[in-house]
């Protein structure tokens, strides 16, 4: 350190951004209770959903998964059922549950109507807000 060396600026560090949305169609924040059901499991399990649009949504289990693209029955407050085939497009693990986001590949326009539907319905506070 030189005699001077106190003079010269500090570069600041950059500023933390906020979350910025990538997405061309933002999801709603909804963290609703559902269970999901794969086609070789006997039973449903008990999962939460933390956002959704008509692309995709955000999947919460307990267990990790084993497979990544297959067909799977999503139930909402025992009323709406979603018999969809899905992709898992990222996993990470946090808190000790595993995080997976889903991406639709293949929806029923019934099944479209049934999400929007539900949205209106169950989650209208939410319903429009992608923050």
């Amino acid at each position: 350190m030189g005699l001077f060396d106190f003079f010269i600026k500090k570069k600041a560090p950059p500023p933390k951004l906020d979350f910025v949305e990538k997405r061309l169609l933002p999801r709603w924040k909804i963290q609703a209770p559902a269970k999901i059901k794969w086609p070789t499991a006997k039973d449903y399990l008990p999962c939460e959903v933390r956002d959704l649009n008509m692309r995709g949504f955000c999947l919460v289990l307990s267990e990790k998964l084993i497979v990544y693209n297959t067909r799977a029955e999503l139930y909402f407050n025992e009323k709406y059922f979603f018999d969809i085939e899905i992709a898992v497009t990222w996993h990470k693990e946090a808190q000790g549950q595993q995080l997976y986001g889903i991406k639709f590949v293949k929806v029923r326009d019934s099944d479209r109507e049934k999400i929007y539907q539900m949205m209106k319905e169950n989650f209208a506070g939410h319903f429009g807000k992608y923050q």
